[in-house]
């Protein structure tokens, strides 16, 4: 059933591409079970909404709330046509959404099954180890991708709408903070760049041709990034050349970044609240208030030390301690011959000194004796030649 031009302007208005797909989907499936248009459904849940003259309360509420219960009925349908939970939940928020766009929200009752979802284990328990060993066999821009994602935990839609103009100055001093408007949550990530992202992406934008704005454009002839199942076929392909073994049903998903970063807050004792506003999840607005972006920096840094993917060997790291710790024991020995000099040199400039005082004092003396000596013959010859005569 076609689509109307109400529920079209709702579609478009949509800034993610991944987002009205799945919106369009669960419009499609509700509309062809409920057997009406779009343009139908909007009219029948305004005319619910429109208390009827002396009309009582309690009559008014239970129109009202119509529509909660066509959704309900809708779920349990697909329910039995073997969805999953979370599948049916997420179908059915496309009407719901529908509704809240024309600002004709339906509330569901507390305890409703539509708001029930169940916490899936399906996806790759991703660490740090894992995209280490998939760097090592990636090409450039599969290296940009990865260093970005471990850096950021962003969903992936916000992260393939990363354009080329959103970069901040990467002259800048790492890490680098970088804020991102996410589209399901509509809060802003508040993520920062690492030093090994930067030195990465300096690079990496050099290498960036032509009209498409994107980072990680995609390779057709259209102004668009990389789709979401090219970004899946990549990581596959990473793990699979790395040699990751991804089985008992789990999936390698560009999500598993999200979570690994998430798990990382936690685990480095920054928390999972400033994990969150670093990856642009909701938070309580009075917990977020007190960190401003220096605090949210030192967090950030100690994040990374649980999240560096350029890590250098234990053996390489022990010798450069050792070269350190030599050249520290050099420095201090340069310094204390260079003292030891020192005063040496002054000591001989003392001793030449005094050297120079002795030779002219023995100058002076011989001089005296030269005289007295003089002196002396001189009386002598003439006490001689006195006695002869």
């Amino acid at each position: 059933m076609g689509l109307e031009l109400s529920v079209k302007e709702f579609l478009d208005g949509l800034p993610s591409r991944g987002t009205r797909k799945v919106y369009k989907y669960g419009l499609n499936k509700f509309l062809e079970w409920y057997g009406k248009t779009g343009k139908d459904v909007l009219e029948e849940r305004k005319d619910d909404l429109t208390q009827r003259p002396n009309e009582d309360i309690v009559t008014y509420r239970n129109r009202a709330a119509n529509y909660e219960r066509i959704i309900e009925s809708f779920y349990n349908h697909l329910m039995e046509k073997g969805y999953k939970i979370n599948a049916a939940k997420s179908i059915t928020h496309g009407i719901r959404q529908l509704f809240r766009f024309y600002h004709m929200d339906v509330r569901m009752r507390s305890g409703s099954n539509v708001n029930r979802v169940v916490k899936t284990q399906k996806s790759f328990p991703l660490t740090i180890e894992h995209v280490r060993r998939m760097y090592a066999v990636a090409n450039f821009r599969e290296r940009v991708i990865l260093s970005m994602a471990t850096d950021l935990g962003l969903r992936i839609g916000d992260f393939l709408e990363i354009k080329k103009p959103d970069l901040p100055d990467l002259s800048q001093e790492a890490p680098i903070a970088f804020d991102v408007m996410t589209d399901k949550e509509d809060v802003i990530a508040k993520g920062f760049l690492s030093q090994e992202t930067v030195d990465l992406l300096k690079k990496y934008v050099e290498t960036l041709s032509g009209d498409n704005p994107f980072l990680f454009p995609s390779n057709q002839k259209t102004n668009k990034p990389i789709s979401k199942s090219q970004m899946g076929n990549l990581l596959r392909d990473l793990a699979e050349k790395a040699e990751i073994k991804v089985a008992n049903g789990k999936s390698l998903s560009f999500h598993c970044f999200r979570k690994m970063f998430l798990s990382a807050a936690i685990d480095s004792g920054v928390g999972l609240t400033v994990g969150k506003i670093l990856c642009g999840k909701t938070v309580d607005a009075s917990d977020s208030t007190y960190l401003t972006t220096v605090k949210l920096r030192q967090h950030f840094n100690e994040l990374k030390k649980f999240l560096t993917i350029n890590v250098q060997p234990k053996v390489e790291e022990e010798k450069i301690g050792s070269l350190k710790k030599a050249v520290a024991q050099l420095q201090e020995d340069l310094s204390t011959q260079k003292i030891i000099s020192e005063t040496l040199s002054e000591e001989n400039q003392k001793l030449k000194q005094e050297l120079k005082r002795l030779n002219k004092n023995q100058s002076t003396l011989e001089e005296k004796v030269d005289t007295m000596t003089t002196l002396f013959r001189s009386t002598y010859d003439k006490s001689i030649t006195k006695d002869n005569h």
